[in-house]
This record gives C-alpha cells, sequence and structure tokens, in this order.
C-alpha cells in the first residue's frame, strides 16, 4: 500500500501566483507590441515586457497579495525598488532561458517568452516575500 502525502502550499503563493498570471498576460501583450509589431530584438522587447510585468506584479500583489501588509505613503517606491532588485534574478534568467530557446531551439516567441515567465516565479514569489513584503509568506 502507497500512503498519500500532502503538500501544503500557502494560500498566499496561490494569490500571488494568480497575480502572476495576469502579469503573463500583460507581458505578452508587451511582447506582441515591441517583438512582431515593432519589430525590437526579442532579447529586449523580453527584457522591457518582463520589466512592465513586474511592475503591474508589483501594484497588484500590493493591492491584492499582502493586502493585510499593503504598502503605503512612501514606502511602495521602496518597495518596488526591492521588488525590482529581488525579481532581477528571476528576471535574468527569464530573458536568458526565453531567448536562447528562440534563438538557438527556434521555439516559437509566445512558448519561449512563457517559458522565460516561469523560470522566475518560484524565486520571485520566495524573494519577495522574504524581502519586500517580509516574512510575509
Amino acid at each position: 500500500m502507497w500512503a498519500a502525502s500532502v503538500v501544503y502550499v500557502p494560500i498566499r503563493f496561490v494569490v500571488f501566483a494568480l497575480v502572476g498570471s495576469s502579469g503573463v498576460l500583460a507581458h505578452l501583450l508587451v511582447m506582441w507590441i515591441l517583438f512582431p509589431v515593432l519589430g525590437v530584438p526579442f532579447a529586449w522587447a523580453q527584457a522591457i515586457a518582463t520589466l512592465i510585468a513586474m511592475t503591474a506584479n508589483f501594484l497588484s500583489n500590493n493591492a491584492v497579495t499582502y493586502r493585510d501588509r499593503r504598502l503605503r505613503g512612501s514606502r511602495p517606491l521602496r518597495a518596488w525598488l526591492s521588488f525590482v532588485a529581488a525579481c532581477s534574478v528571476g528576471a535574468a534568467a527569464n530573458v536568458g532561458v526565453a531567448s536562447y530557446l528562440f534563438e538557438q531551439d527556434g521555439t516559437y516567441w509566445v512558448l519561449s517568452s512563457i517559458a522565460g515567465v516561469a523560470v522566475g516565479a518560484v524565486w520571485n514569489y520566495a524573494v519577495t516575500a522574504a524581502y519586500t513584503w517580509r516574512g510575509a509568506a
């Protein structure tokens, strides 16, 4: 017989992931405008879309995911800088993976872009929970 194991997933992570899903849509919209429409090189478009989605996610997470720890006054600007700094490793991995898949493997730009986004998601949650919204995981 096998024993069922229970996996604990913090509810805050679930909400963070849902907010992130809306960020993926924003990311893909920006990518579509920059890459196929305006002809911006893929890696640049991915980096710009990542920063825009990161900002949208920060605002949404501050309003929804961490509403009990919502940052107010001048704190959101400092926290956004903290959020961007904390997510920079995930963002670098995002752009690197997406660019590799697109340029070396020939993966369709949408799938390459989504793969890049997925790489940074867990890192971004763990780091921003610890540093931006201090211990709110």
